[in-house]
């Protein structure tokens, strides 16, 4: 997910650098490691293999229709990680996967919307082209997409939540690039 505005940062989070390298480029490697068929990026980036928002300026919902739209029925399920949320790890990635073998209508870690599985079916598209269709924008919540799609929850240890951390503004940024500094090695 990286075709929002950063209206909040001010310049494109997807080109922020940490350790040398932008947060999309980390965001794509994370994926790549994970040996999935196909690692796509909701936004335009030419360097990348891109799927562009059909629906612009509805939050992530734009991109996650976007995606299930251009790829149902090719594929059967969407893994799908925010480009700011620079510390998230291989290990996290794998927990939540291994989540989804046991509850295939789809999961996320607990007190973060993000990263999260959902499977790639008519339920998901149905459910994404009707709530863009509305004017109200808690229609694009996530959280209303989780509830209403009965994706699974999976329950984390709370010492986790600081790889969850997303960075919208100058501020979190800032906190995220003094976290990595304490956890590098871990990342």
């Amino acid at each position: 997910m990286a075709g929002g505005l950063s209206t909040r940062m001010g310049k494109d989070k997807a080109n922020l650098k940490l350790a040398e390298r932008t947060l999309l480029s980390r965001a794509v490697t994370l994926l790549d490691g994970l040996d999935f068929s196909a690692t796509f990026v909701s936004g335009n980036y030419p360097e990348y293999d891109c799927i562009k928002d059909i629906s612009v300026n509805n939050g992530p919902l734009s991109g996650i229709h976007a995606c299930a739209t251009a790829l149902y029925p090719h594929y059967d399920a969407l893994f799908i990680i925010p480009v700011d949320m620079p510390l998230l790890v291989k290990e996290h990635c794998l927990q939540l996967l291994e989540a989804f073998k046991e509850h295939p209508q789809g999961v996320y870690f607990e007190g973060a919307t993000m990263p999260m599985i959902l499977p790639l079916n008519k339920l998901l598209c149905d459910y994404l082209q009707s709530s863009l269709q509305f004017t109200e924008k808690k229609q694009f919540s996530l959280m209303r997409l989780l509830n209403t799609l009965q994706i699974q929850a999976i329950a984390t240890n709370p010492s986790q939540y600081i790889y969850f951390k997303n960075s919208n503004t100058p501020q979190q940024w800032m906190e995220c690039v003094n976290t990595f500094q304490k956890i590098k090695d871990n990342i």
